[in-house]
């Protein structure tokens, strides 16, 4: 036990160096510029540089053709282009890869799953599903067909897409189609 004491002193004793170090690193440092305070010169006939993240000039919007800024890395190459992206139904690509990322869960998992006697039973083979989508973002519900529907397959499958994640749209809830694989244990 009294080993215990001196050890504990000693990581306490680093915590508070390590503490006073990096607080000291933090002052140490000069103040960051605002965008008031940048003494850059641009040379002639070019804007002065701006910092990214920061709202452009209402001249500057309205001398763009779509009215939308765009989004830059620090390398400066365009992250998103505003493009028409529909409101009132579901972003089929992002929803496309969490129903992808469920049917992988199926393909890997529920085949193995067993009955009430302890052993897979299956049946497997490839099943199309459908989920409903809501339009909040989240999933509410997925049928699952026959012969899978009831059994310890379908209740896994049923599982795989609960309480998905996409993005919400402003329209009305949508059923999809999936396909789904079912592979039995080795």
């Amino acid at each position: 036990m009294h080993l215990l004491v001196p050890r504990c002193y000693v990581l306490l004793m680093r915590a508070r160096i390590l503490l006073i170090l990096g607080l000291a690193a933090c002052s140490s440092s000069p103040p960051a510029k605002g965008p008031s305070t940048d003494t850059t010169v641009a040379p002639e006939g070019e804007p002065p540089p701006k910092w990214e993240g920061v709202s452009p000039s209402p001249s500057a919007v309205s001398q763009s053709p779509t009215n939308a800024p765009l989004a830059k890395n620090f390398s400066g190459a365009v992250l998103n282009e505003p493009s028409a992206v529909r409101v009132d139904q579901y972003d089929k690509e992002h929803t496309e890869v969490v129903l992808k990322r469920a049917a992988r869960q199926v393909k890997n998992n529920c085949g193995a799953a067993k009955d009430e006697s302890g052993k897979a039973a299956g049946p497997w083979g490839k099943a199309v599903v459908q989920v409903d989508l809501g339009h909040n973002g989240h999933s509410k519900g997925v049928t699952v067909p026959a012969p899978y529907r009831g059994t310890s397959v379908g209740n896994c499958v049923e599982m795989a897409f609960t309480n998905l994640t996409f993005p919400p749209w402003s329209g009305s809830d949508t059923l999809v189609d999936w396909e789904v694989e079912l592979i039995p244990p080795k």
